[in-house]
Order: structure tokens, then C-alpha cells, then sequence
């Protein structure tokens, strides 16, 4: 060993540097090898089970949105606003309105959130398709809300039952429920 030194010149250093550097390389190139091998095993079994999981949640997010896009009663929104933005809507035009709140539970962690309806001015009244554009877009526009009564009465107070009206004028009173999670 002591000779090999002794004649140490450039050449038999590089060669003995271009061999240890060889050696590292060699077993890092091993190592490199062995963890691509275990990557593309991985890739082949992993990739088509995500693959086909990531388009089913693709599909149920698009299911999602478009039902929160056609939901104008949006999470846990404030009935009271949504119920006077449908009253203010064209074709409708109810206008002012008072409410009465209650609540009853259900079952445990569900519980129906019940809103009496009646215009703001009692004797204010109404042609039958007003009424009930708003009643029908209470529910259309939202899947959370369902009008559960409906009471109608002639605008013409002095009118006998067997009477019929001159005019289609009535008023209304009516109470929509809306079922939700409680936390």
C-alpha cells in the first residue's frame, strides 16, 4: 500500500478518484433505481382506484353546486329576508309583511321552523294569481321550504256566502315551514 503512494502520480489519482467516485455513484444509482421500481408499483395499483374515487366526487360536486345554484335559500341563510326578496319579485308583489316565528322539534337534532304570513296591512288585498305566484315561488326557488296553510278570504267583507264576488280581491294568511338541523 505504502508503494502505491510512494508512485502516486496525476493519472493513478484520477483513476483512483474515478473508482470511489464510480462506487458512490453506482450505489446511488441503486438506491434511485430501487425507489423508482417501488414509485411506478405504486403508480400502476394506486392511480386507477384514485382516478376513478376523483371523478365520482367530481360528479357529486357538480351534483352539489347546481343544486345549491337553483337553492335561492342558501345554508343557513335568514328565512325572514328570503321570504320578503320573493315578495318583492315581479309577478308577485305582495310587499311589506308581518311575521309570526315558532319552532317545533321534530326528533332530536331536527327541528321545523314554522313562519306565520300575513300582509302588513290586514285589510290590503290581493287578485288570486298574486297570491299564488308567491306561495308557488316560496317553494320553487328553495328545496327547504314548503307552505303547509293557506287561508283566503274575500276582500269584500258585506259578501254573503252564497254571493259571488264582483271582484277577484282577497286576502291571505299563511304559514310555510321550513325543516332544519339543529346544532
Amino acid at each position: 500500500m505504502r508503494t502505491f503512494f510512494k508512485n502516486m502520480n496525476l493519472a493513478r489519482a484520477i483513476m483512483l478518484f474515478s473508482l470511489i467516485g464510480a462506487l458512490a455513484l453506482g450505489v446511488y444509482g441503486w438506491q434511485r433505481h430501487t425507489r423508482l421500481a417501488e414509485m411506478r408499483r405504486n403508480y400502476e395499483q394506486d392511480v386507477p382506484k384514485l382516478v376513478k374515487e376523483v371523478e365520482q366526487l367530481g360528479r357529486k360536486h357538480t351534483q352539489l353546486s347546481a343544486a345549491m345554484r337553483k337553492d335561492a335559500l342558501t345554508g343557513q341563510a335568514d328565512l325572514e329576508s328570503y321570504i320578503r326578496k320573493i315578495a318583492l319579485l315581479k309577478h308577485v308583489e305582495i310587499g311589506d309583511l308581518n311575521f309570526t316565528p315558532s319552532t317545533d322539534p321534530r326528533t332530536k337534532g331536527v327541528v321545523d321552523k314554522k313562519y306565520g304570513i300575513r300582509p302588513t296591512d290586514k285589510e290590503r288585498s290581493f287578485t288570486r294569481s298574486k297570491i299564488a305566484n308567491f306561495l308557488y315561488k316560496l317553494e320553487a326557488e328553495s328545496r327547504r321550504v314548503k307552505v303547509t296553510d293557506i287561508d283566503l278570504t274575500f276582500a269584500e267583507k258585506r259578501l254573503k256566502p252564497h254571493e259571488i264576488p264582483e271582484t277577484d280581491m282577497w286576502t291571505f294568511s299563511a304559514e310555510l315551514t321550513s325543516r332544519q338541523r339543529t346544532e
